[in-house]
């Protein structure tokens, strides 16, 4: 047999395997209930195995706040007040926990998993009116184990429920043009997302929506919009303004303008190199959505195509246009641009069926072939590796029990220079944060839990005291637990 003729029959036989799969993805609620088994493979299995990473420590720990003194607008983490943004997410954990155990790795990081889920679903909700069910089952995978996501699959950070709140928003207002007309309740439905998604993160991924839209308005000439978009952008601009007035204190600014990366003065170079990068890294993190995107006609073309669905257009204009603004930004991150995530997956769904009766019908392959490969890493990586690699998963859980061994072995109390809450978590002890010059002050003795590069400072300010460290090199952040006493 030739390997002409060998390849035709494996084609052919790939071709009939994909019509079946075709035919039993029609059936009722058969990709619905696909998606969520995979998403269980994909973040279920050890869980807990992983200790906390990122900014997950902090949630919890405001979280925990939150139940312990009721701390809601400004909590309080190891005496710090807690203001940089609001705390959505500390508060969604915290709700979970008073419903389950207590604040742990499963009430931190469900709502971030159960964002995750329902931006699936929804995707492939939307997808499905415009595209066959196998598009849908792509366009909802390519954005549940896209590499952007799989970094937060299963990570208590607000992003995932950031991305779940924008596109909810653009979707209720595009039921609305779809319908042939966005009513005020629905302009109040969008407010009210949005409103909520300043919570999580302030208001500034509410650009994406507000950018899309209001480009969309204008494209379009929907004029007797205006007044309803106007209204809806009023709400989450309020509820920044309100949470922000609640807390301020004096110099309260410098924190959000460096939160909003707006003090940063990058030279032109870094600037530029940054930029590349980044737009580069995020081409990589929405993976395989970038390879189907050129396959989707240009929606503004005069002698557009009487297939190209209408909601090419909006998913387009709320993909692109934020995102073109945020990568020219100084200190940008590509995890800052997750929201665009499901867009483009639903794009991506209606790039799929259009490859089927066009010449590039082996990109289909290629896709299919990449999204395997990606579900089957995160399940091998949550089911096995994660596992056989225990310690290295969880090492700031081991950290925190070799400070606490340390600490039960001399008993004082003890401080920190800075909120390292991934360690400090799961630290049964009172901790209390103190800048350098507050821990030179201490009357011995007392356990200093603080950087490496930190201890010879105390040691020059004190040198009436004996500063020895008992632990060093723990974590990647080089934290010690040093234990000052009378000489």
């Amino acid at each position: 047999m030739s390997a002409s003729s060998a390849f035709a029959r494996l084609d052919h036989s790939l071709g009939r395997l994909g019509e079946r799969a075709d035919y039993y993805l029609r059936q009722p609620a058969v990709v619905p209930v696909l998606l969520v088994l995979l998403w269980a493979c994909g973040v279920l299995p050890n869980l807990t195995v992983r200790s906390f990473i990122y900014e997950e420590g902090t949630n919890a720990e405001i979280a925990r706040d939150v139940l312990a003194h009721g701390h809601f607008l400004q909590p309080i983490v190891y005496g710090v007040r807690w203001h940089e943004k609001p705390s959505l997410l500390g508060w969604l954990i915290a709700g979970f926990a008073f419903l389950t155990d207590g604040v742990n790795e499963w009430s931190a990081r469900l709502p971030a998993m159960v964002s995750v889920l329902a931006t699936a679903l929804l995707v492939q909700n939307v997808t499905r009116r415009y595209a066959s069910a196998t598009a849908s089952l792509v366009a909802a995978l390519s954005f549940l184990f896209c590499p952007l996501l799989l970094q937060k699959l299963t990570i208590a950070e607000p992003d995932t429920v950031i991305t779940v709140l924008s596109f909810a928003a653009l979707v209720v207002w595009w039921d609305g043009v779809a319908a042939g007309r966005v009513t005020i309740l629905r302009w109040a439905c969008c407010g009210i997302l949005l409103a909520t998604l300043s919570m999580a993160k302030g208001p500034q991924p509410a650009a994406f929506f507000a950018l899309g839209v209001a480009a969309y308005l204008v494209i379009e000439r929907r004029w007797r919009d205006l007044p309803g978009f106007i209204f809806c952008m009023a709400i989450p601009i309020a509820a920044a303004i309100g949470w922000a007035a609640a807390v301020y204190q004096p110099g309260d600014e410098r924190i959000w303008l460096s939160y909003s990366r707006l003090t940063e003065r990058p030279s032109f170079l870094s600037y530029l190199t940054r930029s590349v990068h980044t737009t580069g890294s995020l081409i990589l993190e929405l993976m395989p959505a970038p390879l189907l995107l050129p396959f989707i006609p240009w929606p503004w073309r005069k002698a557009k195509p009487a297939d190209v669905p209408a909601i090419v257009a909006p998913m387009l204009l709320y993909s692109c246009l934020c995102t073109a603004v945020l990568l020219l930004w100084p200190g940008v991150n590509t995890r800052y641009a997750m929201p665009v995530a499901p867009s483009f997956a639903v794009l991506a769904g209606i790039g799929w069926d259009m490859l089927q009766k066009s010449r590039y019908a082996t990109m289909r392959r290629v896709v299919g072939v990449v999204l395997g490969l990606l579900v089957l890493y995160q399940i091998v990586l949550v089911v096995a590796i994660m596992p056989l690699f225990a310690d290295r998963f969880g090492e700031t859980r081991l950290a925190a029990k070799a400070i606490e061994r340390a600490i039960a072995a001399a008993p004082a109390p003890a401080y920190c220079q800075r909120l390292d809450t991934n360690v400090f978590f799961y630290l049964p002890l009172p901790l209390r944060c103190l800048d350098v010059q507050g821990m030179a002050a201490l009357p011995p003795p007392a356990w200093l839990l603080i950087p490496h590069a930190t201890v010879a400072e105390v040691a020059q300010l004190r040198p009436d005291l004996d500063v020895r460290i008992a632990v060093d090199g723990l974590t990647d952040a080089q934290l010690t637990a040093t234990r000052i006493d009378r000489k």
